[in-house]
């Protein structure tokens, strides 16, 4: 259980996943003591006698800088596919790559999203997606859907596809874009009940290569139901929450405010590899020397609240999403405040946060 999606424009072919995982077992495994109680986005993971759903792996891949791939089904399936297709890379000099990604995928359950380039186009197939179990290459600006999550979600990312080729955006606008579309499916509707949930994760290809999503800052609120009287945002805000999600040599560092024990606050997530590999010295040591490279910028950033991109949700319903590049912002943000340089800047984003134009998403952008 999951959600995929595909997409691609004439110069990058896009990925995006959640995060939530859906095991089941017969016995208590630990999974309870190892996770935390909510996902990055506040969402009660579900921990029952016969299965657990949480917030555990990235869906998406970056198979050496030459093919990118989402996943969704059976995990270890999709799992054993692609380390067919990473083979295929490895060790041979020329191959069909059409061919290989048919043969690594055959009867597998699972459902693949992948996106290559080719004579320097963006090239996006499908495997066992949107209900057909056959193999399709897809057109430019055509979404490709895989996963459990109600229709009138992929509804909402179809429309929002449709809204991005009408701007003259560039691909990380796009990508920053697409992921707020998607995360703001857990403030609509409680899709961790789906086995959807969790943060979505974002990934590109173009001709100079593989990019993975920016630095983002996540910011939802609700109102307070108060009206403003000296012009300070906290007058009408209830509590104020904080996400940073940031991606660094195909892990994603993952901080949240939802989260109230700050030993559990930040949290670093992979996509999936077998128990025998993640228990393995190698693997160990992998992390902890990506942990010494990285992690005093990632804990640096998420102190700071310091992204590429800003999203801002109002999440009572209909929900308004407003998105800002970092140089566009009108606002001063970190882990204790909020604040505005300009009074006609806060005046501004107030009457945008409140103007719901959409029966259930509004999506605003300042780039």
């Amino acid at each position: 259980m999951t959600y995929i999606l595909g997409w691609k424009n004439y110069s990058s072919v896009f990925l995006v996943g959640d995060s939530v995982i859906t095991l089941e077992h017969p016995n208590d495994d630990g999974n309870k003591k190892t996770f935390r109680n909510q996902t990055s986005f506040g969402e009660d993971q579900i921990y029952e006698e016969g299965k657990t759903v949480s917030e555990k792996w990235l869906k998406l891949y970056d198979l050496k800088d030459k093919i990118i791939v989402a996943i969704s089904g059976k995990v270890r399936d999709a799992y054993d596919g692609i380390e067919s297709l990473k083979k295929a890379i490895a060790f041979q000099a020329e191959f069909d790559l059409r061919q290989e990604i048919k043969y690594s995928f055959f009867g597998k359950k699972a459902g693949v999203i992948i996106g290559f380039i080719e004579n320097e186009e963006p090239v996006l197939i499908s495997c066992h997606c949107n209900g057909y179990p056959s193999f399709i290459e897809h057109s430019p600006n055509e979404v490709v859907h895989s996963g459990t999550i109600h229709q009138r979600f992929k509804d909402q990312t179809q429309s929002a596809f449709s809204q991005f080729t009408k701007n003259d955006w560039n691909d990380d606008q796009i990508l920053a874009s697409i992921i707020a579309v998607t995360q703001s499916f857990c403030f609509q509707e409680d899709i961790i009940s789906q086995g959807v949930g969790g943060f979505f994760s974002g990934i590109r290809m173009d001709r100079t290569g593989v990019t993975w999503q920016p630095d983002l800052a996540f910011i939802p609120f609700s109102s307070n139901g108060k009206e403003l009287m000296i012009n300070q945002i906290t007058e009408i805000l209830g509590e104020v929450k904080f996400v940073i999600t940031q991606v660094r040599e195909s892990i994603l560092f993952s901080g949240s405010t939802f989260i109230s024990d700050p030993k559990k606050a930040t949290r670093p997530f992979s996509n999936f590899q077998p128990e025998q590999i993640i228990e393995s010295e190698e693997w160990i040591d992998a992390r902890l020397k990506w942990a010494a490279k990285w992690g005093r910028e990632l804990n640096k950033n998420w102190k700071e609240c310091k992204a590429d991109y800003y999203i801002i949700y109002n999440i009572d319903k209909p929900i308004v999403a407003l998105v800002y590049s970092n140089e566009k912002k009108p606002f001063m943000v970190n882990e204790n405040s909020f604040g505005f340089r300009k009074k006609e800047d806060f005046l501004s984003l107030v009457t945008l946060l409140f103007s719901k134009a959409d029966e259930e998403l509004t999506l605003y952008t300042e780039f």
